[in-house]
């Protein structure tokens, strides 16, 4: 699923562009919403969107510097602002915005935009784990998991930076990591395919870790492993 944050001061405008969001990608994404430019870098960085639709007029901290805030510490996340102030642009592009949308919105430019910048998205092929550890967030790229595993409903997390372990979700996990590049190699064990150097029988070979392949996960996996070459 991806990630969209939607910021804006005014209530009507957030539901608005929520609602048509929902109506055209409502099995692809999960929204939060933002009413002004602080909650929508807090956000966007901690919650770890992937996309951002973002007013520019707010008050307080606007949508501008808002966005600014948030390249310090994000350089992917997909940004998009929603404006009536054309003349925004060229300083737009200056914080790596891929589009502007004018208000008052057109619902076919915008769908045409969003499909775009969803493409953007999901063409990239990482997207930000956001871990809650003892002392904090840990943010981990998602090409960095080699394998998260499940036991007692404590997630463990094996990746570039170490292992992390988290009370959670395998299914969760799935939903949040990108598609085609994870499969499950049994109920309790989630592989990051690019991350596989070997089969063995019913074993596969994770940056050195043996993982059973279990009986009834062993086809879709092995499905998803000859698909996933050539993607990373």
């Amino acid at each position: 699923m991806i990630r969209l944050l939607i910021a804006d001061d005014e209530k009507l405008e957030r539901e608005a562009l929520a609602d048509m969001v929902s109506r055209r990608f409502e099995h692809e994404v999960v929204l939060e919403l933002a009413e002004n430019g602080r909650k929508a870098a807090d956000t966007a960085v901690l919650w770890g969107a992937d996309l951002i639709l973002m007013d520019i007029e707010m008050p307080g901290t606007n949508g501008m510097d808002a966005a600014e805030q948030i390249r310090k510490r994000d350089a992917q996340v997909v940004i998009m602002f929603i404006t009536n102030m054309a003349h925004y642009a060229i300083k737009g592009y200056e914080v790596g915005a891929l589009d502007f949308v004018l208000k008052p919105i057109q619902y076919l430019n915008f769908a045409n935009k969003m499909d775009r910048a969803m493409q953007l998205v999901e063409n990239r092929g990482s997207k930000p784990v956001m871990i809650q550890t003892g002392t904090g967030v840990k943010k981990i790229d998602s090409r960095d998991i080699f394998y998260v595993e499940i036991q007692n409903h404590v997630l463990r997390y094996h990746t570039k930076q170490g292992n992390f372990e988290v009370r959670g979700s395998l299914k969760n996990v799935e939903e949040e990591l990108p598609k085609g590049l994870f499969a499950k190699c049994s109920n309790w064990c989630l592989v990051g395919l690019t991350h596989v150097a070997e089969i063995k029988d019913d074993t596969v070979i994770v940056e050195g870790d043996e993982l059973q392949i279990s009986r009834r996960s062993k086809k879709n996996f092995m499905t998803a492993l000859i698909r996933s070459v050539g993607r990373s």
